[in-house]
Parts: structure tokens; C-alpha cells; sequence
């Protein structure tokens, strides 16, 4: 199967010769495409045979082109295969514990290593073959986010819940095709850690600069989960102890290596009472979507948004007029109740409302993962003041977990509702937007 066009960019090389959307591109120089990885690959030449299916007719072109010269098409979907879902059952598995009745899309199990080099989406690479490593070295899909766990191959089928091929066999053999790695080691305490967890960390150190990063993250344990006796809980005296494990690590690559190489999650140092670490120690934040510093930029932004809000006070005819309330996590609210009340003090009043998590269960305390019912039944119309502000980590294609909308906490408070950035500087300057009209 082809990949399904769904426009043509007007002027481009598939508008003059008249290919429309709904059309299907089959092949390129005789090579089947799977995905639009295999299209951008395959259309970096001068000189391309495409063939077109257009309704029953299919038709070859011979197109002469500049090398880098795009034909001006898009496709409705990246995988013209179809996603290749996860078929490990994994002891942590987030999806497996999710309530029943929630959409569809939610229970849908990603693990392609396409979508990992297109979204950065972490793959376990446990249904990646021998033919697929080829291609990803052809193709120099680089760089690739891997879900590790462990590299002692018998305790990673158990955590997987499957049969996989060696980690470490592919991982050497991404490493010979030079490709990056972003690795992700998800603890389970008395599981993976202790020496479980050194080995692994060592084994892939000894990989660098193909492992280009390791991010150490605790497991979600819902109320829901089969495992949460299984799992030990984390807890503020291991946490510190991690941390300080993971410190050492970090002076020894250092020092060896150049990189600090391995990073905790910010969830260690918000449960251990830890001060996070400066910017620089984040070398660049290239595990930030795994939630490895997102801490440091929310505390460097709030600088950046308290001087804007200082310039704001002392400018003639500026006024905050709406009093804000602005829901979160219970995990992330003691960091923007500090700010807020900063906030203050240039006449922005912000009150923080930790949202608890029925839903999944209190053990569950990232803001990403409020539901829209848990907001309405937690807030009270008289309580919210003229603005809620909701973090748009908590939305996904404009609706919570449990499809609330916006639009319903609105009806539901009676106040106008609005999503907001993460970040404070961005939140600021949504807010100036939203006061001016502009939003």
C-alpha cells in the first residue's frame, strides 16, 4: 500500500502534472513506499520513476529535478502501513491501566521506531528486525528514543512481559551504523534498580556517543495497576538516595566521557525536597519531553515572567483585571504557588488549586494527567474568581482524558475557561493576550 494524498501544493511538480488529493503513490524508482520516511528518502535524486494510482488508472512518471526539490505533496497519514503497536505487556504499562469507557485512541499501543525518529516517541525496539536495523542505518534515522528498562536481557522479557531480541545486540549494531540514541530507563524499585539498574547504566555508557542521553524515570502506579504491590512505591529517603547514585554517575562520565550522561527525572527531586540543578547541568535538556528538567525551565522562566510583570506595574495605565485561578497537579503546585505569589506583588493575583486524582488515584499527581470531571467536582463556582487557567499538558486534541472539554468546565463553573503554556513567561504573555482582546 501507498501513501494517500491529501493536497498539492500549488505550483509544485505534482501540480503540473495535475495529481490531485485522493490519489496514491505507490512506488518510487521501484521501491514500494511504506511511509513517508521511504518518500523523502527515495525522492533525494535528480532523476525519479514515481508511479501514481489516480482512482482505477495508474500511471508512471519519469520526473528530472533538483536533487533537494520536494514534488509539493502531503499524505493524510506518515505510515502508509499502518502503526506497528506494542505487543509486550509491559508491568508498568500505562495504557493497561486506564479505566474503561475512555476514546478509543487512548488504548492504542505505539512501539515503531518510525514514529521515534519522527515524534521522538520512545520505542522498545523488541519488534524491530534484522531488516529494520538495515534500514534505519540506510536511512540514518537518527536520533531514535529507546526504551531500555534494563540491559540484563532475561529481566528486560519479564518487565516487557515478551520475547525480544538482546538489547545490547542491537544497540551494537545502531551504534557500528552510527546512529544516536536517547535511552529511557523506566524504575521499578526493586526491580530494575540496585545493581540492575548500574549494569544497565555502565553497559550503555560503554555505547557512548551512540547512547547520547539516559533518563532515569519512575514508573506510574495508578490505583488501577495489577502491579501496585509488585512495584515498591517511591518515597522522599529513596529518592534522595537515587539521586545521589545518579549524582555520582554523572562526576565520573564527566569527567571520562565529557557528558554527564545520565539524568533523573524532575518527579526524584520534587519527592526528595531537592533544589534541582542548574541550567548547564542539563546540557542542552535533551531528555525534556521525558520530564528531565522541565523544573529548571519553569524556575528560569518565572524569572524572566516576573520582570516582564515588574515592567508591566510600573508602566502608566496597565492594570491586572481579572483574579486568575489556575489548576495543576498536587505534584507541581507547591513550584507555581511560589510563583504565583510573586506574581502578586506586581498585581497579578493567581490563586493555585492542586486538582487531586480520582481518575487514576492520588498517586498520580502530574498535571498531564488532570481529568476534565476531577476539575469540575474540585472547583467551586464561587472559589475561582473571573479566569481559570488550564495547562494545555492536560488537553489532547482539545479534551481531557475523559473528553471534558473547555467549553463544558466553562458551562459547568460558570467562568470563562482558557488554556495556558507550562512555562510562566508563555503563560504571561497569554494572559496580556487574552486581557487585550487579542485571544
Amino acid at each position: 500500500m501507498g501513501g494517500i494524498i491529501s493536497s498539492v501544493e500549488p505550483g509544485s511538480i505534482a501540480a503540473d502534472l495535475a495529481w490531485r488529493p485522493g490519489d496514491e503513490l505507490i512506488s518510487i524508482n521501484g521501491y514500494e513506499i511504506r511511509d513517508i520516511i521511504d518518500y523523502y528518502f527515495y525522492c533525494s535524486d535528480e532523476h525519479i520513476s514515481v508511479i501514481i494510482r489516480s482512482g482505477d488508472d495508474i500511471c508512471c512518471y519519469e520526473i528530472e529535478k533538483d536533487i533537494d526539490l520536494d514534488l509539493g505533496i502531503e499524505f493524510t497519514e506518515p505510515l502508509f502501513d499502518g502503526i506497528r503497536t506494542c505487543r509486550a505487556r509491559c508491568i508498568f504499562c500505562f495504557v493497561d491501566q486506564l479505566p474503561d469507557g475512555l476514546r478509543k485512541s487512548l488504548y492504542l499501543k505505539d512501539d515503531d521506531y518510525r514514529l521515534s525518529f519522527l515524534d521522538g516517541n520512545f520505542t522498545t525496539l523488541a519488534n524491530v528486525s534484522e531488516e529494520d536495523i538495515k534500514r534505519i542505518i540506510e536511512q540514518r534515522l537518527s536520533p531514535l528514543y529507546v526504551s531500555i528498562h534494563t540491559t540484563d536481557h532475561s529481566l528486560r522479557e519479564m518487565i516487557l512481559g515478551r520475547t525480544c531480541p538482546d538489547i545490547l545486540d542491537q544497540l551494537r549494531s545502531l551504534a557500528e551504523g552510527r546512529i544516536t540514541i536517547h535511552a529511557q530507563i523506566v524504575l521499578c524499585r526493586g526491580i530494575n534498580d540496585g545493581v540492575h539498574l548500574e549494569k544497565t547504566v555502565r553497559d550503555l555508557a560503554n555505547l557512548f556517543p551512540t547512547i547520547a542521553s539516559i533518563a532515569v524515570v519512575p514508573a506510574a502506579i495508578t490505583s488501577r495497576s495489577k502491579n501496585r504491590d509488585f512495584i515498591e512505591a517511591i518515597d522522599p529517603q529513596y529518592s534522595g538516595y537515587l539521586l545521589d547514585t545518579i549524582g555520582s554517575w554523572q562526576r565520573e562520565f564527566k569527567r571520562n566521557l565529557g557528558t554527564r550522561l545520565v539524568w533523573a527525572a524532575d518527579e526524584f527531586y520534587l519527592n526528595a525536597g531537592r533544589v534541582v540543578p542548574g541550567r548547564s547541568a542539563y546540557e542542552g535538556f535533551p531528555q525534556i519531553s521525558n520530564g528531565v528538567g522541565l523544573v529548571r525551565l519553569f524556575q528560569d522562566s518565572a524569572v524572566h515572567a516576573n520582570r516582564r510583570l515588574r515592567r508591566l506595574a510600573e508602566s502608566s495605565g496597565w492594570r491586572w483585571t481579572p483574579r486568575c485561578s489556575i489548576v495543576t497537579g498536587t505534584l507541581a503546585a507547591p513550584i507555581l504557588e511560589r510563583w504565583s505569589a510573586a506574581a502578586g506583588c506586581f498585581g497579578l493575583h493567581m490563586t493555585v488549586h492542586p486538582i487531586q486524582n480520582a481518575l487514576f488515584g492520588q498517586s498520580v499527581t502530574v498535571a498531564g494527567l488532570i481529568s476534565g470531571r476531577d476539575i469540575i467536582e474540585q472547583l467551586t463556582r464561587d472559589r475561582v474568581g473571573d479566569l481559570v487557567l488550564v495547562p494545555e499538558v492536560a488537553l489532547r486534541d482539545g479534551m481531557f482524558l475523559d473528553d471534558v472539554t473547555l467549553e463544558e468546565i466553562e458551562a459547568a463553573l460558570g467562568v470563562k475557561t482558557i488554556c495556558v503554556e507550562s512555562l510562566p513567561h508563555l503563560l504571561i504573555n497569554r494572559l496580556i493576550g487574552y486581557i487585550r482582546g487579542e485571544a
